[in-house]
């Protein structure tokens, strides 16, 4: 069941009509249950795999909780790691070595043949691993009192609206919201259609409509001329940011009707002046996750080793981003660039800051240059990101950058064999201009929200409120596209 189809527009509906008419005694076992029956309709096999990781993580978060032998605890917790790690592992990364097995011991044997199954079903196995392994470390830590009922665990770990894609949220806020459920209230349960339609509006309007020009150049780099792989290459940033933000805002408004708060995913990271910024800014709850469960603990590790252990705990946390997403060597470079990137900006952020005390002038100039050149360094990185191989990077890589280097020699005279090449795309003026003005809009509507004018202005106002329904309602059913497919940052 897709996010962004009629069917969970009415299972949501269902189940937030369920939820909020039964006793509250009841309305854990709903979202529960529920929740299962969201996964069941990708893989009943997976759901299965599901609820046997949760029971692995519930076991682990009493067990740690109930030894209190520092060395009993440790002993446990790296077990419990590796149990709930190895599904994740297992079923996202054996393919990786299916070929070297396939070499070895041939196409048929039973061991390639497992290798190559379809996995699919394992919709969200990278976000409730996660979840899981923070909850038996946080019980770990004492950070959390670990659940005495095992429903908690496993709504934790399969809450539907988070399954698919995040946000990555921590055991201590969500189990302590469901302990204690109340119905939505109303500036909840409206904030929260809010989001969802909102969410539609960036999904199918925005991604979608950027993705009828993205997808075919990706596809087929080599079938293009450079001018349109420097445009696809844009288009993709916003396409990605408008697909991902569209997903959260969905999974958080679906929260919101159930009365659940969920993390916040993004914050405008476009707009961030360095690396580091882009970072807090873009998959917070992932990025944040990182840091405290990986690089925090390699950071204290490596303490002793001074800027070399720095560099190095930024080099497994990036690289591990880039693994994350999946067996691929794309995925790696992705994670190897932003380390380089975020290597070279923090070692010469003091020498920056100082440079920047010293002359005011600078400092305000790199304000508005800093999110400029942030920006066009995470492009180059999410063509990496997005080639489907080395090879098609580097071709649309090194073609692009050849295409803008000759028109800022000759002002824009190679551009004309480049949109010849654009024909093949079938992005008619009146799709690039719907496209364009939906662009522009979700960036209005993130500005507003960051002055703090959206609430103050546009909601505070009923006449103006349901205008604004109205039109993304009619933008999503005139102008959103009807081919329109599953969200990007599912499929890891």
């Amino acid at each position: 069941m897709l996010f962004n189809s009629l069917e969970y527009v009415v299972f949501l509906s269902v189940v937030g009509c369920a939820y909020h008419l039964c006793p509250v005694a009841w309305r854990r076992g709903v979202l529960l249950g529920s929740s299962y029956v969201f996964y069941v309709t990708w893989s009943v096999p997976f759901a299965v795999l599901l609820l046997a990781v949760s029971g692995i993580a519930f076991v682990a978060g009493e067990k740690v909780g109930r030894v209190h032998g520092e060395a009993q605890r440790r002993r446990i917790l790296p077990v419990a790691i590796i149990l709930l790690l190895a599904p994740l592992a297992a079923f996202k990364y054996l393919g990786a070595l299916q070929g070297v097995v396939a070499a070895t011991l041939g196409e048929s044997s039973w061991i390639s043949s497992v290798m190559t199954a379809n996995f699919v079903g394992a919709v969200g196995i990278s976000y409730y691993t996660l979840k899981l392994v923070s909850y038996v470390i946080d019980v770990y830590w004492d950070r959390i009192e670990p659940c005495r009922e095992f429903s908690a665990v496993a709504t934790y770990g399969a809450f539907f609206p988070q399954i698919l894609s995040g946000p990555i949220q921590r055991a201590g806020d969500f189990v302590g919201q469901i302990e204690r459920l109340a119905p939505a209230t109303a500036d909840m349960f409206t904030s929260g259609l809010r989001l969802i339609l909102f969410g539609f509006f960036k999904k199918l309007v925005v991604a979608d409509r950027l993705g009828v020009v993205v997808d075919p150049v990706f596809a087929q780099p080599q079938a293009f001329s450079g001018l349109t792989l420097l445009v696809a290459s844009y288009l993709f940033a916003v396409q990605l940011y408008a697909d991902f933000s569209g997903l959260t805002d969905i999974a958080m408004g679906s929260g919101r009707v159930l009365g659940l708060s969920s993390p916040k995913n993004f914050n405008s990271p476009f707009y961030a002046e360095n690396v580091q910024e882009f970072w807090r800014r873009w998959h917070m709850t992932l990025t944040g996750w990182l840091g405290d469960y990986l690089f925090t603990p390699l950071r204290m590790a490596l303490r002793g080793w001074g800027q070399a252990g720095l560099v190095l705990g930024l080099g497994i946390n990036m690289l591990a981003i880039g693994i994350w997403h999946g067996p691929r060597w794309t995925y790696v470079l992705f994670g190897l660039v932003h380390a380089t990137y975020l290597i070279v900006s923090t070692l010469t952020l003091p020498r920056r800051r100082k440079m920047f005390r010293s002359w005011p002038l600078l400092g305000r100039a790199h304000s508005l240059v800093g999110p400029f050149i942030t920006f066009h360094m995470v492009v180059l990185s999410l063509v990496i990101f997005r080639a489907g191989c080395l090879a098609d990077a580097w071709y649309i890589v090194s073609h692009s950058l050849g295409t803008l280097a000759t028109m800022i020699v000759h002002l824009a005279g190679a551009g004309g064999e480049g949109m010849v090449a654009a024909r093949h795309l079938k992005w008619s003026a009146g799709n690039a201009l719907i496209a364009c003005g939906a662009v522009v809009t979700m960036e209005v509507v993130h500005l507003l929200q960051r002055q703090g004018l959206l609430s103050q202005v546009v909601w505070a106002r009923p006449a103006v409120r349901w205008a604004g329904y109205v039109a993304l309602g009619f933008a999503i059913l005139i102008w959103g596209d009807s081919n329109t497919t599953q969200f990007i940052y599912a499929k890891f």
